[in-house]
């Protein structure tokens, strides 16, 4: 039996949590259009013959100069020293090398004992020329043990990427129940999903300042009741948020029902409201 903590690592948007996700066999990490959708290191699980493969993704890093960029950034890094693998995972058609740098920067600086492999993801969107320029841009490091093109979002190249890393897992007993998958507490999860159909409501119009808390789960045999409070700095914002005649945030609130729902198995009662809040208080 093999197990151990892969660590994925990436500019902001590169793939991760897609990855995660086709990885695990469905949604559980969070995926948007918005830079910085993942906040903190959240860990899946994917168990596959004799092999348990320990997920951790971690916020996107980037370059913005912000105290919120730099605690995501340091945040992201704080699991290396407890890793057994880590995944760089790179937009194969970005041409920002930025983000990339700092990383492999910080793996050649930080004293750790994984193994690093890089991995090209995307590749979908891309032509052969521009994956075999990447390849060359990057793929002549000592850091890397080895280079995998893959598509997260079609799942090409993942199954034998996975094929590949298990070897370099430990020789361990099995950790988790084949049953779990996801580890986060169920309000910080019920918190992420509305906070992601948030942002893929209104993407640019808000800002990383708005939040999201669970205030209440009541749970029934038949359904499980939560309410949520959105909350925003400006009237502006809400206003947006609310839509007109409260068309937003119905549209917010079912598409986060249901997909409460389909990871619960369970019917969902889901309340939300929008308050104005002074930003050290959310």
């Amino acid at each position: 039996m093999k197990s151990g903590i892969t660590l994925l690592l990436g500019a902001t948007n590169s793939g991760k949590s897609t990855l995660v996700n086709q990885i695990v066999g469905k949604r559980v990490s969070m995926v948007s259009r918005k830079k910085q959708s993942t906040t903190f290191n959240q860990k899946a699980v994917k168990n596959i013959s004799e092999v348990e493969y320990i997920l951790q993704d971690t916020p996107g890093i980037y370059s913005a100069k912000t105290k919120i960029s730099n605690k995501m950034t340091n945040t992201a890094f704080s699991s290396i020293d407890e890793a057994d693998l880590i995944l760089v995972v790179v937009d194969s058609g970005s041409t920002k090398n930025s983000e990339i740098n700092k990383i492999i920067k910080t793996l050649s600086d930080v004293p750790h004992r994984a193994k690093v492999f890089l991995v090209l993801n995307k590749i979908d969107k891309v032509n052969k020329e521009t994956i075999l320029q990447k390849i060359n841009d990057l793929g002549d490091m000592d850091l890397f043990k080895e280079i995998f093109p893959i598509s997260a979002l079609t799942g090409e190249g993942v199954e034998e990427m996975l094929g590949f890393i298990k070897k370099y897992l430990p020789d361990a007993e099995k950790k988790y129940s084949n049953k779990k998958t996801l580890f986060i507490k169920k309000d910080v999860y019920y918190t992420e999903v509305t906070r992601e159909k948030v942002y893929d409501r209104t993407h640019k119009e808000i800002p990383y300042e708005c939040s999201v808390t669970t205030d209440k789960i009541s749970n029934s045999k038949s359904a499980i009741t939560i309410h949520q409070t959105i909350h925003v700095h400006r009237k502006s914002h809400k206003y947006i948020l609310v839509g007109n005649k409260g068309s937003n945030l119905k549209i917010i609130g079912e598409t986060s029902r249901k997909e409460i729902s389909k990871f619960m198995n369970k019917k969902i009662n889901l309340f939300l409201f929008v308050k104005l809040t002074s930003p050290n208080k959310s």
